[in-house]
């Protein structure tokens, strides 16, 4: 008899057990399950953050409330690692995870100051392909859209040359933003700042063009010249 009741005790204390996980995993998840079932929306964080260095990979360290374009009624803690060009989700405490950029079409944006990122495939100045995160700077049904990317540099540790210097770690550096172009679709390529290569890309209205640039006083140094010119371009 006694054993029979140390057997109803465990089986009741187990059956207690597995209900309460069970519910407290639901209630972890929540509103993260939608974009956990997303066709692999998220890939596992790989480690890439060097802990000897100063400074930070991240254009801002903390997490910031952001939305997804396919999942717009849910709001993520995200972080963006300029240094990795990552977009990483938090989805419980200790827990996080890269999303998966080889997304098409999907908008990231920060609900605090509405900056939208979006993935990419783009060229860069080696010819080199590769897939990475922009902010986009024009309207999304334009032909002709601006993008700008941002970054952030890792400069290695320097030993001391000398008994009088000291050793310098390896430091986490922004790097100034640089602008690209996506014309009818094609992949994006860096924008040129000169004002007849960017002339050169649209044959048709080169003219239209360096027209515009002179009678405006453009600087292709600024982004919000750059986004009126672009704005221009899209309408002839």
């Amino acid at each position: 008899m006694k054993t029979l009741n140390l057997f109803l005790f465990a089986t009741l204390a187990l059956l207690i057990t597995t209900n309460f996980n069970l519910v407290q995993a639901q209630e972890n998840t929540g509103s993260n399950q939608a974009l956990m079932e997303g066709a692999g929306a998220f890939l596992v964080t790989t480690g890439t953050k060097n802990k000897d260095a100063i400074g930070s990979p991240y254009l801002y360290k903390d997490f910031a409330l952001a939305k997804f374009s396919s999942y717009a009624d849910e709001i993520y803690n995200v972080r963006y690692n300029a240094y990795a060009d990552e977009i990483e989700v938090k989805i419980a405490e200790g827990k996080i995870q890269n999303f998966n950029k080889s997304l098409n079409n999907v908008v990231v944006t920060f609900v605090n100051d509405n900056v939208k990122y979006t993935s990419l495939n783009y060229i860069d100045s080696n010819d080199g392909l590769f897939r990475g995160y922009f902010v986009t700077l024009t309207e999304s049904n334009q032909n002709v859209k601006l993008f700008a990317k941002k970054g952030i540099r890792l400069a290695i540790a320097q030993p001391a040359v000398s008994s009088y210097d000291k050793d310098k770690p390896a430091e986490f550096k922004p790097t100034d933003d640089v602008h690209f172009i996506t014309i009818n679709g094609a992949y994006a390529r860096e924008l040129s700042t000169k004002k007849k290569e960017i002339a050169k890309l649209f044959p048709k209205h080169s003219k239209a063009i360096l027209d515009y640039i002179k009678k405006n006083k453009i600087k292709t140094s600024r982004e919000a010249h750059l986004i009126n010119l672009i704005n221009f371009i899209n309408t002839i």
